[in-house]
């Protein structure tokens, strides 16, 4: 089952889509309201692997649906996001999101080939999301591993704290202070430990 998230204002057509991607083993999620740090938390809380956004989401929010996107992206790096909209010359010209991550929500509202295309879509972005962060939890562990070795190289150290702060966003590994996995940071506290395991022995 692929778990899809969806934010929108109006819910006259969610119980249609929920029923109609269901039979296609997508299960969608209703993002609840409030601002985009709560939603970016309830995405990590349920899992997301697909964010689904409506263009126009009226009074319930605050923002638009090209605002959370880039939001969005910033916060949870290589969460596949789609914008629906009934106005895509509009949303293509603001040029806050690319063209391919734009779509007309008349797929959604009826059967056929339309509808099947999108769904295909959904699945492909979900699987390479799935797979990235598969992906990113065997490099963590393996240049962890060169960390705790001491065998680790700056280019590796700096792949290692990028592939932690994609990992922690979604919640895959320990929430420990970025600053801990730098050779910087292990030295001077080598040097206190060390310290102080002097002071303790001279006592």
């Amino acid at each position: 089952m692929y778990t899809i998230g969806y934010i929108d204002d109006d819910i006259d057509m969610l119980s249609d889509y929920i029923k109609r991607l269901s039979r296609r083993d997508i299960e969608l999620k209703i993002a609840p309201e409030g601002d985009m740090e709560h939603i970016k938390q309830w995405i990590v809380k349920e899992r997301i692997e697909c964010m689904m956004i409506d263009y126009q989401l009226g009074e319930k929010y605050n923002f638009v649906g090209t605002e959370l996107f880039s939001y969005l992206n910033d916060e949870l790096p290589g969460l596949p996001c789609m914008i629906l909209t009934s106005y895509t010359d509009s949303s293509v010209n603001e040029n806050k999101v690319v063209r391919n991550c734009i779509f007309d929500r008349s797929n959604m509202d009826k059967a056929g080939e339309a509808f099947e295309q999108f769904c295909d879509i959904i699945k492909q972005s979900t699987e390479v999301f799935k797979n990235n962060i598969a992906k990113y939890k065997m490099n963590y562990k393996r240049l962890y591993q060169k960390k705790v070795d001491g065998s680790i190289t700056s280019a590796e150290e700096e792949e290692l704290l990028t592939v932690f702060r994609i990992l922690r966003a979604y919640g895959e590994v320990d929430d420990i202070s970025s600053e801990l996995l730098t050779t910087r940071i292990s030295t001077i506290l080598d040097d206190v430990l060390e310290k102080l395991d002097e002071l303790l022995k001279s006592n």
